[in-house]
């Protein structure tokens, strides 16, 4: 009995040294889990370099399988949600929903929102649409656009338009303040859109273990993956980019020809706030009104 129990010791041991030498070459972990401070990638062995932080994609599929525990989240090491707004006058029924029930959480929160503008103006009037929607949430990572639609090839747009109109959605989404990105899977990036021509962060599509793209701010590993908290499968994302750091939270915002301040992300509203060394009132809307 004493040889086995010292056998039973020796081992134990040598599987603690052992991992302590090769923790991620020769042990497998489990895929997207965190180790010692470090991800791991589909293989259950590879470190996925950079990467900060992980998050998931909400959509109304994820609702449709059942109520989201949005506190369980936290406790899978979720630190940041992206929720689908939907499409131009077309809001997704769960956006709201989502949205408070993330920040109720403290969840970090950002939008995808997927367009279908055929020309430049039209491309513009969904960024003023998304802007109206989400300046009243807390918005800390960025504002998403994806724009990949066989509608726009079949109308014949050239990637020289395509491009445009992305460029053009980001302008207005970064000159109100926010920050912009871009989504797509690989061959939307390389074959329909001039890269070298949008200068804004990329969240990279591509599943397995390969991520990088010049810009790739934001990974999506895989549309398969499981989190307490959600019925059924859910996309993954990482984060390689401290967004909490990338764009202020507090401070002045002009919002589709209105001017209004955040604090903390925030919108204002129904409060008295000194700025600068000036008063200024904001009403249950956020509307400003000078005082003195």
């Amino acid at each position: 009995m004493k040889i086995k129990k010292r056998y039973k010791i020796a081992v134990f041991g040598l599987a603690i040294i052992l991992s302590s030498l090769f923790p991620l070459s020769v042990f497998g972990f489990e895929p997207w889990s965190n180790v010692d401070g470090k991800w791991i990638a589909a293989d259950g062995k590879s470190v996925i370099e950079g990467a900060l932080k992980k998050g998931v994609t909400i959509t109304k599929y994820q609702n449709r399988s059942g109520n989201i525990d949005w506190n369980q989240l936290i406790k899978e090491n979720i630190s940041f949600v992206m929720v689908r707004l939907g499409y131009y006058h077309d809001l997704d029924p769960y956006f709201k929903s989502n949205m408070s029930g993330a920040q109720e959480a403290k969840l970090d929160t950002g939008v995808c929102f997927y367009g279908k503008a055929i020309d430049v103006e039209g491309a513009k009037q969904e960024a003023r649409y998304v802007l109206e929607i989400v300046k009243d949430y807390r918005i800390s990572y960025p504002i998403a656009y994806d724009v990949e639609s066989e509608d726009l090839l079949e109308k014949g747009l050239t990637k020289a338009q395509i491009t445009e109109q992305v460029g053009a959605f980001c302008k207005v989404i970064e000159d109100a303040g926010y920050k912009a990105m871009i989504f797509g899977e690989h061959e939307w990036l390389t074959q329909h859109l001039d890269m070298k021509k949008l200068d804004y962060d990329v969240w990279y599509s591509r599943y397995g273990i390969t991520n990088n793209f010049d810009n790739r701010t934001l990974w999506r590993c895989t549309d398969q993956g499981s989190v307490k908290g959600i019925e059924g499968n859910v996309c993954l994302e990482f984060a390689f980019e401290d967004y909490e750091k990338s764009f202020p939270a507090d401070g002045w915002r002009v919002i589709n020809g209105k001017r209004y301040y955040f604090k903390n992300h925030w919108l204002a509203k129904d409060i008295a706030l000194q700025i600068e060394g000036v008063v200024y009132f904001f009403d249950k809307e956020g509307n400003l009104k000078l005082t003195n």
